[in-house]
């Protein structure tokens, strides 16, 4: 993390000085005032302002810090990617024997996801967060989108709806979003949470 002291006549000055140094806009700088200046009389008795600044750490990293403290409190090693794509956030999660923090269907994955996204809105990241860990949720979605042409396939060949196991929000517009423009079969949601399922129903 860098850091500098700068003084000056008045606090403003000192900050300038930092924001010069530190090479990065007065916004993205915080600081504590070591100091206080005063201005004296005729210049007689003046103190300058003396300041320690720093970079302000970036919410994305504070993010990602949040995430490891909290698997370290849970006794995993992990090791953390950050990718950004347009408006998402993705933390993927990678290290050994991580299958008790996906849990059945990826429920305390996506628990830890709830806990993660309140965190990002606590410290101002407005971008969706999501949260993977050991690619679960792309080998999920894969194995999700073959799930629903191969159920599709059954309903055209057999004429009748087929109803799925129930599934969480996210792998049911999975679900929804693969057919979407099947011109053979047509899906809706039914029941309620959390036994909520898909129908692929023959159109």
């Amino acid at each position: 993390m860098k850091e500098v002291e700068t003084e000056g006549k008045t606090l403003e000055e000192a900050l300038r000085k930092a924001e010069e140094i530190l090479e990065i806009p007065l916004e993205n700088i915080e600081y504590r005032i070591l100091e206080m200046g005063r201005e004296g009389i005729l210049g007689i008795g003046a103190k300058p302002y003396r300041i320690f600044a720093w970079i302000k750490r970036n919410p994305e990293e504070l993010l990602e810090d949040f995430l490891k403290n909290l698997f370290r409190k849970m006794d995993f090693k992990v090791r953390i990617k950050r990718v950004r794509k347009d408006n998402t956030i993705l933390l993927n999660v990678e290290g050994e024997n991580l299958g008790r923090i996906i849990g059945y269907n990826g429920k305390t994955l996506s628990a830890i996801e709830f806990i993660l996204r309140l965190y990002a809105s606590k410290i101002g990241i407005k971008d969706i967060v999501t949260l993977d860990i050991d690619h679960y949720r792309e080998r999920r979605e894969i194995y999700l989108i073959n799930l629903a042409k191969k159920i599709a396939k059954r309903v055209r060949e057999q004429n009748k709806p087929i109803a799925l196991s129930p599934l969480p929000a996210r792998e049911r517009r999975i679900i929804h979003t693969t057919l979407q423009n099947d011109p053979y079969v047509y899906t809706y949601s039914e029941g309620e949470e959390p036994r909520r399922r898909v129908v692929i129903a023959p159109k």
